[in-house]
């Protein structure tokens, strides 16, 4: 259905990037199988290969109490494309209202910066995802997200992804999920772009067939404007789809 759905987009090439968790308080720690997955993609590939690059990709969680874990699976997994992002904090779960719970900003904030920059520093992934991911459970009763408040924290995360060598995910989810703008915020880019990054990939988070693709459209006019270069996961990794 994805891959039918990545056709009716018009998309030539689509990078599936199944979650791997590290985190055993995480409720999709355990259920990754990399050969079962393996299967399904080569399968996909001999039905709609002709028409369609497929990558095999993963979505990685990061958290810095695994780091010596995280490089021994990347090491001795075969990917087309990687994406490292982060979901938990504390045990955790970021994106829902339970991190926030009995929390100052403060509290909730400054440690995400941190394993952010973490997570950049510690050269496992060329691609970080979806940044200021937990702005989705923001407490209305905070006002709104303060950029100016965590430029410099953030300012910290980009500068450790370009010095890495890494590039950040334009993630269009955050509009489905009626945020208005994508993960991470137009500021955030802008930032990204003022430090000296000049390229980003995209991703729209799909997942479910209807999602595909979603808003890459009106995301990619913007940062075409913005004199970002998007590149695919095909761009980024020489042997996508072999």
């Amino acid at each position: 259905e994805m891959c039918e759905a990545a056709i009716a987009r018009g998309l030539t090439s689509v990078c599936f990037t199944e979650h791997v968790e590290f985190d055993p308080a995480d409720f999709g720690y355990g259920f990754f199988d990399y050969d079962r997955y393996r299967a399904g993609i080569q399968e996909a590939r001999a039905r709609y290969g002709h028409i369609l690059r497929i990558g095999m990709g993963a979505e990685v969680s990061f958290t810095s109490k695994k780091v010596d874990e995280i490089r021994d699976f990347l090491a001795n997994h075969e990917f087309d494309f990687v994406l490292g992002s982060l979901h938990m904090i504390d045990e955790l779960f970021i994106g829902g209202d339970e991190y926030f719970e009995g929390r100052t900003e403060e509290e909730v904030y400054a440690p995400y910066w941190a394993e952010l920059a973490a997570m950049a520093s510690s050269g496992l992934f060329k691609r970080i995802g979806h940044l200021d991911y937990l702005k989705q459970a923001h407490p209305p009763t905070w006002g709104p997200f303060s950029f100016e408040h965590w430029r410099d924290h953030i300012a910290r995360v980009l500068e450790a992804i370009l010095a890495s060598g890494a590039i950040i995910e334009v993630n269009t989810s955050g509009i489905r999920k009626g945020l208005g703008e994508p993960f991470p915020s137009w500021e955030i880019i802008e930032l990204y772009k003022a430090l000296g990054g000049v390229s980003v990939t995209m991703g729209s988070d799909a997942h479910r067939p209807w999602h595909v693709a979603g808003y890459f459209d009106i995301v990619g006019a913007r940062l075409e404007q913005m004199g970002l270069a998007v590149l695919g996961p095909e761009t980024l990794s020489p042997g996508f789809d072999q």
